[in-house]
């Protein structure tokens, strides 16, 4: 045997430098092709997401005419839902309105204005905005009972 100092670490190899440099290009494109999955992905949940919501809280529900509770028949306000318009007045001031699981809103110009839903059947909408006055609405449609 010999004398002298043996290494711990024997029988390794050593690669040159250049060998173990990875390829940047595959590299890269792994990246991309992971955060373009990762985007589908998303994507997908997103829509099924928007489906469930469209099943769950359908906007039909909702649809008619929304007359103010407890006011004089004179200065009563009231507006209509249909599928594709706003009605307020006889006039159309909004094509579209979102309806969530207990809110509705819709814009008329620049005026948001926000309801609260107060009862599970969707028949009840308490005003959040304008904030000056928060009336309460009733739904009285074809679709539902008459109300007032």
């Amino acid at each position: 045997m010999s004398s002298g100092k043996q290494s711990g670490a024997v029988g390794i190899k050593v690669m040159p430098a250049a060998r173990l440099k990875p390829n940047k290009w595959l590299e890269r494109t792994l990246i991309v092709l992971a955060l373009v999955g990762s985007l589908a992905v998303l994507g997908l949940y997103q829509d099924l997401y928007d489906r469930y919501q469209s099943h769950a809280n359908p906007k039909q529900a909702v649809y008619g005419v929304w007359y103010e509770r407890d006011a004089a028949p004179f200065a009563r306000d009231s507006f209509e839902l249909t599928p594709d318009k706003v009605v307020i007045d006889n006039r159309v001031v909004a094509t579209d309105f979102e309806l969530t699981r207990d809110e509705l809103s819709f814009y008329v110009g620049p005026t948001l204005y926000r309801y609260h839903i107060l009862n599970e059947a969707k028949t009840e909408l308490r005003q959040l905005s304008p904030t000056h006055y928060n009336p309460i609405f009733v739904l009285s449609g074809k679709h539902k009972n008459n109300l007032l």
